[in-house]
């Protein structure tokens, strides 16, 4: 039997003329007397047993998580730190400072070659690992990888990848103005390893959207194009924290970066001239064609865009800037580089350097490769996916569904593949003497694989061309006061690596 409501009076018990015409203080209760579930007395007990329901759900539901990582889960054989086998929060803590990468060389010398740095993924140093994940035939893939899935525009994902052809001219150009640049410094300490991103900015600006950026003319920065990678290294690659920041915008560093690129794609669309032979031409010229292939709307060219312009000017800065230091803590390489260049000055071009006959210098490429070893511009490298079968790597199973890795920082400085790997030892790579590398294979700045970098050709002719006017006309040196150690302490693991600063004296020769 239904309870009767104090107060008030069921319109079926009244009479005809109180159930359809109600006095004013009958009314007055009526709208006034909170009914009985909203009264104090009865909602706190309610209340009281609703939270305890809800944590004693949490608590169960987290406790089964917890026992089920810790004692149940496939990767429970792979040593780590006790908490990651929990939670990949601690990845939080590892980019505390930017230097993540300088954490995960620790893990491996503490916990041996394979380490579980989340409940789901895996850190390896090994090259089999290098061959079940990225070779052509592996079942690893980058899809629920984790970081590639936050990387888009409005949803649309990228290629993470360069598409380009070789132009001598826009290189020649910014080198020029780099050049002009330290000329106006007269002596004076130059920030190399800003100047190294300004320099692969002003680049891209005219190999992608065919604009001049100037960077380097108003010495500006360019800290916005760092906020797509950069962002996701100081989050710990923790992907449902990245998405809640970009639904809700939380960043100003992102949006304006996506806001520049926009504007700059939309510029190039608008061109009247579309065959200038920059990267958006090929872009355009498939997203503008009847039957399209990868750019089927503009939100992929946006997303593309954004990738280029960041992906180029951040690899091309960090190793450049390394190069600039490099040099100067061995000077005797940039007297035995001016020796090599003054043979290639003006030989295809005149009174030019032009990157097939740079190409031809072997100590400048191992010079190059040297810096790309002890510095590597893709200090934690790619996440894939195993299959679901798994994969094998050293003898260690690793279950389907795992997030991968190897770190190439943690690769490049290991005594298991290099003799005296804390050393900067260019002849390692010179033809005639190999004695300081153990496995080749072990090399990977660019990765393996078909899901290598494609801009690799274009990264090293630049680095040829930089490097080959600046050492033609000028020896540089550490400026006063530089400690040589702010551009390790103060770089930044941002997927790609950012140095820290270096200052140096440029004078003429």
């Amino acid at each position: 039997m239904a309870p009767t409501l104090p107060l008030l009076s069921s319109p079926a018990s009244l009479p005809r003329s109180q159930a359809c015409s109600p006095t004013p203080a009958t009314s007055s209760m009526a709208f006034t007397t909170p009914p009985p579930f909203a009264s104090s007395s009865s909602t706190s007990p309610r209340l009281l047993l609703f939270t305890t329901l809800f944590l004693s759900y949490l608590t169960a539901l987290f406790t089964s998580i917890i026992i089920y990582r810790l004692f149940f889960h496939p990767l429970r054989h792979i040593r780590s730190l006790f908490l990651a086998k929990i939670t990949k929060l601690t990845s939080l803590y590892a980019a505390r400072n930017g230097q993540k990468h300088l954490e995960q060389a620790a893990l491996f010398e503490k916990y041996g070659n394979f380490v579980r740095v989340a409940p789901n993924e895996v850190f390896m140093c090994s090259v089999e690992g290098i061959r079940k994940i990225h070779v052509r035939d592996s079942g690893c893939r980058k899809l629920n990888a984790g970081v590639y899935d936050v990387i888009h525009s409005e949803g649309e994902y990228n290629l993470d990848s360069i598409m380009t052809r070789e132009e001598h001219a826009p290189r020649r150009k910014v080198c020029h103005t780099w050049l002009a640049k330290v000329a106006s410094f007269n002596g004076k300490p130059i920030d190399t390893s800003l100047f190294s991103l300004l320099i692969s900015f002003d680049h891209m600006g005219k190999v992608e959207f065919s604009h001049e950026f100037r960077s380097i003319s108003r010495k500006g920065t360019q800290d916005a194009t760092l906020s797509m990678f950069g962002e996701i290294g100081q989050m710990g690659e923790l992907t449902w924290l990245l998405s809640i920041a970009q639904n809700v915008k939380l960043s100003k560093t992102a949006a304006e970066f996506d806001q520049l690129t926009m504007l700059m794609a939309d510029r190039r669309a608008a061109a009247e001239d579309n065959n200038k032979g920059d990267i958006l031409q090929h872009f355009l010229d498939d997203m503008r064609s009847e039957k399209s292939i990868a750019f089927t709307n503009k939100n992929i060219l946006y997303s593309d865009a954004a990738l280029v312009l960041t992906g180029a000017t951040d690899t091309i800065g960090a190793v450049l800037a390394h190069l600039f230091y490099q040099l100067a803590n061995h000077p005797h390489y940039q007297d035995l580089l001016h020796v090599q260049f003054q043979k290639a000055y003006g030989k295809t071009i005149p009174d030019e350097f032009t990157n097939q006959d740079l190409s031809k210098i072997s100590l400048l490429d191992a010079l190059i490769n040297e810096t790309m070893r002890v510095d590597n511009l893709i200090a934690s490298n790619d996440p894939r996916q195993t299959p679901p079968e798994g994969i094998t790597v050293d003898g260690v199973h690793i279950p389907g569904g795992v997030a991968v890795r190897v770190p190439a920082h943690a690769l490049h400085r290991s005594e298991q593949f290099y003799a005296e790997p804390a050393q900067f030892r260019p002849e390692r790579w010179l033809d005639d003497n190999k004695e300081y590398v153990k496995n080749a294979e072990a090399f990977i700045p660019f990765l393996v694989g078909p899901n290598n970098c494609v801009g690799k050709r274009m990264t090293m002719s630049v680095l040829r061309l930089v490097m080959a006017y600046t050492v033609y006309n000028y020896t540089w040196e550490k400026a006063p006061g530089e400690d040589w150690k702010r551009i390790r302490t103060e770089s930044k693991d941002n997927l790609i690596l950012k140095a820290g600063p270096f200052e140096a004296v440029f004078l003429p020769r």
